[in-house]
């Protein structure tokens, strides 16, 4: 007669079943071994990090507390380069322009990206030639795209003003780059178009993941056009729309290229973001080098950069539990 076993370790008549082997208590000592010697073997991956990423970012917080000139020594002068800073109205100004350009762009680039993905989405033709045609501008390095469009915006011989002014849209001979609003408002078109392309190519993956049944089971329930995208593609669609978000607001916010290309900060500081104005004490011979200077304007800007990605993350956070 066969006799059966239960959880405990008991048979059914109540003697107690033989133990081959004893219970395990706590963490096995192999398992723990494993752990030290991966984290042994991940220590040289992390040394390219350190050195490339960690100590340079420390040498620049440094800096930002000295008077450094790139010749002689830098002398510690504390917080002196960050009360000029309080004070300096022109970073302030950029920072508002830096501002303005991310807000812009995010306002316009992403709907375009989220329209072109649900079209493309569709069973269209030549739909992976639209694909390609739409990621060609991320392919393109963003100063070549600056260069091409000064040309295409010239006031005079420029092709885009040409078709405008031909039209009667704007003035002959208009200088698109030559006034504070029109020359912010082309520094947010071009971003735009030159940014759509791979959130398009990002929300058309995400399109792609939705099951097919969630969305024949909303149709078969009457959910069609708007009510379809409202109630059941943007829900399942907002982690990689959160995503997006908040990579487009990361790379607006450090945009350099395509402002120094087109207007480099001009007329008068118009259109002067962040990276642009430290850049020229950096670099600029007008400004001078002014190392100590420059190297606390970037730990600002990257510390304003990373509140408003913190905040951001946190009220999507919040509203995406809901």
């Amino acid at each position: 007669m066969t006799q059966t076993i239960s959880r405990s370790g008991r048979r059914a008549g109540g003697t107690a079943a033989p133990s081959g082997s004893p219970p395990a208590t706590g963490r096995k000592p192999w398992r723990r071994r494993d752990r030290a010697i991966a984290s042994v073997a991940v220590l040289p991956l992390l040394l390219p990090f350190v050195l490339f990423a960690l100590v340079p970012i420390g040498y620049v917080v440094y800096l930002s507390f000295t008077k450094y000139n790139g010749v002689l020594d830098p002398v510690w002068v504390g917080l002196s380069n960050y009360e000029i800073l309080i004070t300096d109205t022109v970073w302030w100004r950029s920072v508002r322009n830096t501002l303005i350009f991310g807000a812009g762009s995010v306002v316009f680039e992403i709907p375009l990206a989220l329209g072109l993905a649900l079209l493309l989405n569709r069973r269209v033709r030549f739909g992976g030639g639209f694909r390609a045609i739409f990621f060609i501008p991320n392919v393109v390095s963003i100063a070549v795209i600056g260069i091409v469009f000064y040309f295409l915006l010239r006031p005079v011989d420029g092709v885009i003003n040409g078709l405008l002014s031909w039209t009667g849209l704007v003035p002959e001979h208009y200088d698109w780059l030559g006034s504070g609003p029109s020359a912010m408002a082309s520094l947010i078109a071009i971003g735009v178009w030159s940014g759509f392309g791979v959130n398009t190519v990002f929300f058309l993956v995400g399109l792609q993941t939705i099951p097919k049944e969630v969305v024949e089971s909303a149709t078969l329930d009457g959910a069609t056009g708007w009510k379809h995208f409202w109630h059941i593609t943007l829900p399942l669609l907002a982690p990689i729309l959160r995503v997006v978000i908040m990579l487009t607001i990361i790379f607006t916010m450090r945009s350099f290229d395509i402002v120094k290309t087109l207007t480099d900060g001009g007329p008068a500081g118009q259109t002067e973001v962040m990276f642009t104005y430290l850049f020229g004490y950096f670099f600029s011979l007008d400004r001078g080098a002014q190392y100590g200077y420059a190297s606390a304007l970037a730990v600002v800007a990257s510390i304003i950069i990373a509140i408003i990605s913190l905040i951001y993350m946190r009220f999507s956070r919040d509203g995406g539990s809901r």
